[in-house]
């Protein structure tokens, strides 16, 4: 029985869709939760599937590297972590193979109660969903990992995390946050413009100064021209109208 259970598990591996995929991997700024230095390259379950506490889903899962991955094996995080410690206490004694020096060990704990809270955010993780939750999950591994390199370039983009700035309706199917999807405001529409590179460039300082998507901030900069043109466009027809008159 327990080995259908096993086989049945890690089935389940890699299972999880693209979005789930970005969202984790891009938690704790792209960094292994465990050594905290590595590039984080796998989904890892903090409690592992050998467990009977083990589960494949989202809120299971912290981005780790390889090596980590593979050091950790089977223990569950606290464990790792405990057994870490008393090799560096007891270093003859040979409590595990391999070791993570004591500064990283030491903020385990604190890192994955961090990590946690980061993913579990239900703002964040609704945001990788809606933007991502369509697209299909590629096969092969280096694939998901040139989505997650694109998907961090995207946020880099923007002043604060998007999933932060307010919604500019409510929507239980498309994203709504004004940072990224300003356009779906009632009454808005989408324009086009040209700019020399260098303009642009500051353009997007100028935005993130602010603290506005590029699209609000040309609406600021441009309301007030507007505005002005609204007011000569009255007053030459107030002037029609008396030369009418």
């Amino acid at each position: 029985m327990a080995v259908a259970k096993q086989k049945a598990l890690s089935r389940d591996r890699g299972s999880q869709p693209l979005w789930v995929w970005l969202m984790v991997l891009t938690a704790h700024a792209g960094r292994c939760v465990y050594c905290d230095e590595k590039p984080s390259e796998t989904l890892e379950h903090e409690v592992p599937l050998a467990s009977e506490a083990g589960r494949e889903i989202w809120w299971n899962l912290v981005p780790a590297c390889d090596r980590c991955n593979g050091w950790k094996s089977k223990k569950s995080a606290a464990r790792w972590a405990a057994d870490m410690k008393l090799h560096h206490d007891h270093p003859k004694v040979g409590f595990v193979r391999n070791a993570l020096p004591r500064h990283a060990v030491e903020g385990i704990k604190n890192r994955i109660a961090q990590v946690r809270r980061e993913i579990q955010d239900a703002a964040r993780r609704t945001w990788f969903e809606r933007h991502y939750g369509h697209m299909r999950t590629p096969r092969l591994r280096r694939e998901k990992h040139e989505e997650v390199a694109r998907c961090t370039r995207a946020l880099t983009r923007y002043p604060y995390p998007p999933w932060e700035s307010p919604e500019a309706r409510h929507s239980e199917e498309h994203c709504m946050r004004i940072l990224c999807c300003g356009y779906h405001q009632k009454g808005s529409r989408v324009e086009f413009f040209t700019l020399p590179q260098a303009d642009h460039e500051d353009l997007k300082r100028m935005a993130y100064a602010k603290g506005l998507w590029i699209g609000d901030l040309l609406g600021a900069l441009l309301k007030p021209a507007i505005e002005e043109w609204r007011q000569s466009q009255a007053a030459e027809d107030d002037e029609d109208s008396l030369r009418s008159a």
